[in-house]
């Protein structure tokens, strides 16, 4: 006895692999579909930089993957660079800009950095031939802000482990040890 099979059928049946099959290649370049990660990626960096501003490390570095520490308790040993260093520390200023971008477990948030440029502070200090470098340092400080930089920064922000963590790239990190 000979089977016929209904056209109709035999065609959703085709339908059904090829979407299956779609769905697969979809995830396969997908990645993980996962729910919306908790928490905001923006948390990260405004606790990231308040806690710098604060002068606490430890806890900044709560907020950043891969970093124990960000070199900022490391005091120079000269005096010169510990007067540089104190106001370094307390030249630190941020603001976002925008809102942050999402991508399922990655985000990006661009955040505006002020920080004291020792490079220019220490140009300014030698080109003041008639003070040692000691007295051109004590009168460039006197005035901090001029010779603050600021820079817009895109901060890279992962969603791992229950949290959302920044990604400190080389020249956010040495923006905030006084400059490039």
């Amino acid at each position: 006895m000979e089977r016929k099979t209904n056209p109709f059928w035999g065609s959703l049946t085709v339908l059904v692999i090829l979407l299956a099959l779609a769905l697969c290649v979809y995830g396969m370049n997908r990645g993980v579909l996962l729910a919306r990660p908790a928490g905001n990626p923006q948390s990260a960096v405004v606790g990231f930089f308040d806690a710098l501003k604060a002068g606490n490390e430890e806890e900044a570095c709560r907020y950043v993957e891969n970093y124990s520490s960000l070199g900022l308790n490391n005091v120079p040993e000269s005096e010169e660079g510990q007067i540089m260093f104190s106001f370094l520390k307390r030249s630190y200023d941020y603001s976002l800009s925008g809102s942050v971008s999402l991508w399922g477990t990655k985000a990006s948030q661009k955040v505006l950095v002020k920080y004291l440029d020792l490079n220019l502070v220490d140009q300014a200090a030698r080109n003041m031939p008639e003070l040692d470098y000691n007295s051109a340092l004590r009168l460039v400080l006197s005035d901090p802000e001029s010779y603050c930089t600021s820079e817009f920064f895109d901060v890279p922000v992962s969603y791992s482990d229950g949290k959302w963590l920044m990604t400190l790239n080389g020249d956010l990190l040495a923006a905030l040890q006084g400059g490039r």
